[in-house]
C-alpha cells in the first residue's frame, strides 16, 4: 500500500526532507521510465516532493536535462538541499509551481509525475494533462506514477483503505480511475500508451501528445 505521509523530516529539521517510499519505488520507476524517455532533452518533474527522486533519476540518466519543481516553499529548499549535496549538474533550480495554475516552465520534451494525482485536488491533475499537452510537440510522453481505480480491476484491500484515510485527511484528495483521467487526457489532446503494473498497488500510466 502507499504510504499517506509523503513526507517527514530528517532529525534537526535541516531543509532536506525525507519520503520513506523514495527508496521503495526509485528503482522500478527508473526501470519504467527508461523505455519511456527521450534519448536527449529536457524533462520537467511535476510535484517533485522532497527532491529524492530527481536526483536519483538524474544520475541515472546523466545525458538528460532535469527540471524539479513543487507548489511548497519548503520542498523547493529540500530539493535544492539534495541536488546540492549529490552534485548533480544536470538539475536544473527548483521551480515553484502549481500544476493547476499558471506554468512557468514553457517547454519540456518529457514530463513525470510521481504519486501527485492522489493528493491534490481534482483540478491538479487536469492542469498536468493540460499544460502537458499545450507544451509537448507530437510524441512526447507524460509519465504519471501512483495508486489508481481501475474500473474493470477489482480494487486491493490496501487501496481501499488508503484512499479513505485519504480522504480523511482531505475529502478532496483520494485515488483517481484512470479511465477519468484517459478521458480528460484526449479531451487536450494526449492519448494513453500504456498502463504497466507497478509494485505495491501503483500504476504507471504514459500518455503521449497526439
Amino acid at each position: 500500500m502507499s504510504d499517506p505521509t509523503p513526507f517527514v523530516f530528517e532529525a534537526g529539521g535541516e531543509a532536506k526532507r525525507h519520503a520513506p517510499a523514495t527508496a521503495r519505488n526509485r528503482d522500478v520507476i527508473t526501470a519504467a521510465l527508461s523505455g519511456i524517455l527521450p534519448a536527449n532533452g529536457e524533462v520537467l518533474e511535476i510535484a517533485s516532493g522532497t527532491g529524492e527522486h530527481i536526483v536519483h533519476f538524474a544520475q541515472a540518466f546523466p545525458v538528460l536535462s532535469w527540471q524539479p519543481s513543487d507548489p511548497d516553499p519548503i520542498a523547493i529548499a529540500s530539493i535544492a538541499a539534495w541536488t546540492a549535496d549529490a552534485g548533480a549538474n544536470n538539475v536544473k533550480p527548483p521551480v515553484q509551481l502549481d500544476a493547476a495554475g499558471r506554468w512557468p516552465v514553457v517547454k519540456a520534451n518529457a514530463i513525470i509525475c510521481i504519486n501527485m494525482a492522489h493528493i491534490s485536488p481534482w483540478a491538479a491533475t487536469l492542469g498536468l494533462l493540460r499544460h502537458a499537452a499545450a507544451i509537448f510537440a507530437s510524441g512526447e510522453p507524460l509519465y504519471i506514477y501512483g495508486p489508481f481505480w481501475q474500473r474493470e480491476v477489482p480494487p486491493s484491500e490496501g487501496n481501499i483503505a488508503f484512499d479513505a484515510a485519504l480522504k480523511q485527511q482531505n475529502p478532496e484528495w483520494g485515488l483517481r480511475f484512470v479511465e477519468d483521467v484517459a478521458n480528460e487526457a484526449t479531451s487536450v489532446g494526449l492519448w494513453l500508451d500504456a498502463i504497466i503494473p507497478m509494485p505495491a498497488n501503483n500504476l504507471s500510466v504514459i500518455f503521449r501528445r497526439s
